[in-house]
């Protein structure tokens, strides 16, 4: 049984597909929308509260396997005009969508997202429209982003509880889009996912992998240490079944290979379809710009060398057909996949061909406004000649990069500067933080020749400028410490007769003091 849903609950190939039943679950909300209650007296600020009556949806993914009577439940009136006048208030679809998904993330039952809008014209119709939209936006993927987001919290609930609730106030539009979730697990049970996927990661160094790398890693890891689950129990479409319990359907699979790859910086989606024994799900993953399949559930025990379902594009992935939602033109536009299968093996003779991955030897870079490092990259294997590397940087506006990869501190921020090979198959990044010091413009000793006894101290001052950079750690170094040694505050201590230099730098080493000490 390789599959996620029961066949006998489909009837067609085209089932469960998120936009279409959502949409008609939300002409159904819409059609049932009475006010059950309503308002605050004159003195307490006068605010007239319409709210729904409460709306229950299985989550289209699960339609079949879950009963609405088997969701959690909201009372009939569930928010109170006092507590929408004095909650903080969400100003876009955007902010509401935010704050849903990070409650969503801890597991929240019950979700109140607050808002205010501009105007009063809105009605019931557009604001029930837009608590679906909230909700979708919520769950949608986000490349670069967690992985106990997008696909992780889309594939988490079986079902939810929806109302609105609005009212009129000093020309704007306030209300209340209240969730009622039924989670396939609980927050202490993520908490424990998120302790084990962080065991993993550290046991299998995805932190000092490349990209491919990683994706090999999780792989080889998931299909050695989870294996099917026939049982009953709904926690098995859960990642909390793959990475605690070592059992679970192609959910389960699926979704440990997301939570660990998007959360190593690899992007993953988990992908839904058809195959000859019924619907199932797998992974798409990037390496580079291009996108590949894989399928643990169906890789499952085996070996490397064995793979059948592991980096293929979509000619090769035998026995697969996606649903609509994941083969619509705006999905491979947004997700492209390769043309040909990912070539993981060994013995091309071209350069190119035998690149499996790139490695930055500093994938965390500190700076200081002004500041410049360039970024070195390794070749895996090593040996391979790199020639044509690209790159490119998230925010030119934070720090820009050249052509050799020498990365300039623009201004204080983060980004990710990304180096690929010329086709941009393989890559690698760099997460660059720029502080709010300045570079080091120049650097100098208060001494460049010292004259000292024996047994003698002198304290050597640095002299930096501009003035705010002052606070920039500097490392002292002595050229032979058996003459003169010298401290972390540039105290030189004199040993024994003879010369030797005293050298000052900044941390990254470009800018460079000396002084020139001897010993009587």
């Amino acid at each position: 049984m390789r599959y996620i849903f029961k066949n006998k609950f489909h009837h067609c190939k085209k089932q469960a597909l998120w936009p279409a039943i959502f949409a008609a679950m939300m002409i159904l909300f819409l059609s049932n929308f009475t006010v059950l209650a309503s308002s605050v007296s004159e003195d307490s600020g006068t605010i007239n509260i319409q709210n729904s009556n409460v709306f229950y949806m299985v989550n289209p993914l699960y339609a079949g396997l879950v009963n609405e009577n088997e969701l959690n439940r909201l009372p009939a009136v569930s928010v109170t005009p006092e507590n929408l006048l004095s909650a903080d208030k969400c100003s876009s679809t955007d902010e509401m969508a935010e704050e849903l998904r990070n409650n969503m993330a801890a597991r929240k039952e019950t979700v109140y997202v607050y808002f205010e809008l501009p105007g009063t014209n809105y009605n019931a119709t557009q604001l029930v429209n837009m608590e679906s939209d909230v909700l979708k936006k919520a769950v949608t993927h986000i490349v670069g982003g967690a992985g106990n987001m997008g696909d992780y919290l889309k594939w988490g609930y079986s079902g939810v509880g929806m109302q609105v609730s609005y009212g009129k106030s000093s020309g704007n539009t306030i209300g209340t889009l209240t969730y009622k979730f039924t989670y396939y697990t609980t927050a202490a049970q993520e908490a424990q996912v998120t302790s084990k996927v962080n065991s993993i990661s550290s046991s299998l160094n995805l932190a000092s992998k490349g990209e491919y790398e990683k994706i090999e890693a999780v792989y080889e890891y998931v299909c050695n240490n989870v294996k099917y689950n026939y049982g009953k129990s709904n926690i098995k479409y859960s990642c909390f079944a793959a990475a605690i319990n070592n059992s679970a359907v192609c959910q389960g699979y699926s979704l440990l290979i997301y939570r660990l790859l998007n959360d190593a910086g690899v992007d993953c989606r988990l992908v839904a379809g058809n195959t000859s024994s019924g619907n199932h799900g797998w992974n798409i993953v990037r390496v580079g710009n291009l996108y590949y399949n894989l399928d643990s559930t169906w890789d499952a025990g085996k070996k490397l060398s064995t793979y059948k379902y592991y980096m293929k594009c979509d000619k090769n992935f035998v026995d697969h057909k996606r649903w609509s939602d994941y083969s619509s033109s705006s999905f491979y536009a947004a997700f492209p996949m390769s043309s040909r299968d990912y070539d993981y093996g060994t013995g091309s003779e071209s350069e190119t061909e035998k690149l499996k991955g790139l490695k930055i030897v500093k994938a965390n870079l500190k700076l200081a406004k002004g500041e410049t490092a360039v970024i070195k990259v390794d070749s895996k294997p090593n040996g391979v000649k790199l020639k044509g590397l690209k790159y490119k940087s998230s925010n030119k506006k934070v720090a820009k990069v050249d052509s050799s990869g020498k990365v300039t501190a623009v201004k204080a921020g983060t980004c990710i500067i990304t180096v690929s090979t010329s086709d941009g198959a393989i890559s690698d990044k760099c997460y660059v933080t720029v502080t709010k010091d300045s570079a080091v413009k120049t650097l100098k000793l208060s001494k460049k020749k010292l004259s000292l006894k024996k047994g003698s101290k002198f304290k050597l001052s640095a002299k930096i400028k501009p003035a705010a950079a002052s606070k920039t750690k500097l490392k002292w170094e002595s050229s032979d410490k058996s003459i003169a040694k010298v401290s972390s505050k540039g105290v030189v201590t004199a040993k024994k007769a003879g010369t030797c230099t005293i050298t000052v730098k900044t941390k990254n080493g470009q800018k460079v003091a000396t002084c020139k000490v001897t010993v009587k």
